[in-house]
């Protein structure tokens, strides 16, 4: 039996973003469109408190807590720490989680096809990704003999990527390399303890917070002359040498329909969780050029987009 249709829903927002990221904002904004295109607006016969974690865990819980006590009718989430967070404060308010690592190994939902409790959403890379970042990386620098994997240990949806890449990086000539980063101070000094040594790559796995700090890691990488493959496209766009991954924004636009049907009764347990359709490679030159690297023609032909 469906919910009443004729009182106003109130949705928490909590996004890994700090509120100023052009990135955050925009994700934020693909929801809202598509929530409203589904007859939600914001403003009308919805209500949406938005709060900003900054990709930091402990942020991520102050700001969970908020949301909760408002006691939502639903509450979306971005990013592994926002998730973690929502999974200890509330088993009854139901969350719909968009761009998160290996929900099930994670354990936030029990499978994909059957989430079992208060949980679902749109989860982002399967581990086999990692192997396509390497041979990227490598085409693109193939003087490269070590790559250093920068990602958050605290979090275990992303176990299975780095076990992927660290099994296959022997089969193309490189040595994988954990490079730990929880926070922006920790990504830097990991990048420059890496960089003390000749030969290196990096993977920037999609942590929250390596996409906050990303303009930083841009200028670390370029000072270092280290090529770099990132999960997003918007990373490349930004700066980045060269990213394979999708359109997180799809996303969230995919998300507002899991909103609409739960607004009207359905239970997230029996919503299947659902992964990105659409894969891009975003090469950027201008970047390129700066550490010194040409790219292959053989890659650029492969790109979706290369940005001059």
């Amino acid at each position: 039996m469906g919910q009443p249709l004729d009182r106003v829903r109130r949705l928490g927002l909590l996004m890994s973003y700090t509120e100023n990221d052009q990135e955050g904002r925009e994700r934020l904004a693909a929801f809202r469109e598509a929530l409203r295109d589904t007859g939600w607006v914001d403003g009308g016969n919805t209500r949406v408190d938005v709060r900003w974690y900054a990709g930091e865990p402990k942020q991520a819980m102050v700001r969970a807590r908020e949301l909760v006590e408002l006691a939502p009718d639903l509450i979306v989430v971005n990013g592994s720490p926002g998730v973690a967070a929502l999974k200890r404060l509330t088993n009854t308010i139901p969350i719909v989680f968009v761009v998160v690592a290996d929900p099930v190994g994670a354990g936030y939902v029990e499978s994909l096809s059957r989430p079992g409790s208060n949980i679902t959403g749109f989860s982002t890379f399967e581990p086999e990704i990692g192997g396509k970042w390497l041979e990227a990386l490598k085409e693109a620098a193939p003087h490269i003999q070590r790559v250093g994997v920068v990602m958050d240990p605290n979090f275990p949806g992303f176990a299975a990527l780095w076990s992927k890449i660290e099994s296959v990086a022997p089969s193309s000539g490189l040595q994988a390399i954990a490079a730990y980063g929880r926070d922006g101070p920790e990504i830097d000094k990991a990048i420059e303890v890496f960089a003390g040594q000749s030969n290196g790559g990096l993977i920037l796995l999609p942590t929250p917070i390596n996409s906050v700090h990303r303009h930083a890691i841009f200028a670390l990488t370029e000072r270092h002359r280290l090529p770099a493959i990132y999960p997003f496209g918007f990373h490349a766009r930004n700066g980045g040498l060269m990213a394979y991954g999708f359109d997180s924004q799809d996303l969230f636009r995919r998300a507002a329909a899991y909103v609409d049907r739960i607004l009207k009764g359905a239970r997230p347990a029996e919503l299947p969780v659902q992964g990105p359709t659409k894969f891009e490679l975003v090469i950027n030159l201008k970047t390129a050029r700066s550490i010194g690297l040409t790219i292959p023609p053989s890659l650029l032909a492969r790109a979706d987009e290369v940005i001059e």
